[in-house]
């Protein structure tokens, strides 16, 4: 008999100590954040400089159309 409680003690121990505790999601931190919005800046400056380097090819080639039609009139 004594053993039947020992051995109850201990398994009611063993899953007591095994229970599983509720899950909290961590809180994100808003600091590490801020470098991230950096990453792609590098890319970001290229694709501005190639916009307008073909604004620049654009306007070149109208002023050329332009001169091309007052030439052969």
């Amino acid at each position: 008999m004594t053993k039947v409680l020992i051995l109850t003690l201990a398994s009611v121990a063993l899953l007591a100590a095994c229970e599983q505790k509720p899950y909290q999601a961590p809180v994100p931190n808003t600091d590490q954040d801020k470098p991230a919005a950096k990453l792609f800046e590098p890319q970001r400056e290229a694709l501005d400089k190639a916009r307008q380097a073909g604004k620049t090819l654009d306007q070149a080639g109208r002023e050329r159309d332009k001169a091309a039609e007052e030439a052969g009139r």
